[in-house]
């Protein structure tokens, strides 16, 4: 009787243990960063541009590209700028949606707080660019090759799907 009892108490033990463990202890876990259904915005559309961003409700991703990166001329080759010693990529989740305004004002939105903040660590950015069809825009298209962020807590984000950052159009 005594080792029924015995057991049953060390079952309980164990199973009061594991759920313990299991437990979540609320922290946000990036599964995955997707922005290529998203357009790009900008507080202005000319070349002197050197932040682009896109937002997706309560996450953003923001590329801060060098001055004079983007030329209204057509580029006869790729442009490339290394992330992060030329250029700037960062991933965020905010604790409640935002809009452009966040990235252009110049006062932040106001009780807007950054949940996770992802900075990336390597990666190239590729631009080439065209005459549009109608010829009075450039079109400056913008891929991403080898992204890798790490948040602010030391984790690295490995599910990253950013190849297509988009077009981002200035007037000639």
């Amino acid at each position: 009787m005594k080792s029924t009892t015995m057991i049953r108490k060390l079952f309980l033990a164990v199973l009061l243990l594991s759920l313990f463990i299991s437990c979540s202890d609320g922290d946000i876990t990036i599964q995955s960063i997707s922005f290529n259904e998203i357009g790009i915005e900008s507080c202005t559309q000319t070349t002197a541009t050197t932040l682009l961003f896109k937002i997706n409700d309560t996450e953003s991703l923001a590329l801060q590209l060098p001055e004079g990166l983007l030329k209204n001329s057509v580029s006869e080759q790729t442009i490339q700028s290394s992330i992060p010693n030329q250029t700037t990529l960062n991933y965020r989740i905010f604790s409640e949606g935002i809009s452009a305004s966040y990235y252009c004002s110049v006062l932040p939105e106001i009780g807007v707080n950054v949940v996770k903040d992802a900075n990336a660590t390597a990666g190239t950015v590729f631009i080439n660019t065209s005459l549009s069809e109608d010829g009075n825009n450039f079109k400056h298209e913008i891929q991403l090759s080898g992204v890798s962020f790490i948040d602010q807590d030391g984790k690295r984000i490995t599910d990253v799907n950013l190849n297509d950052f988009g077009v981002f159009t200035t007037p000639k």
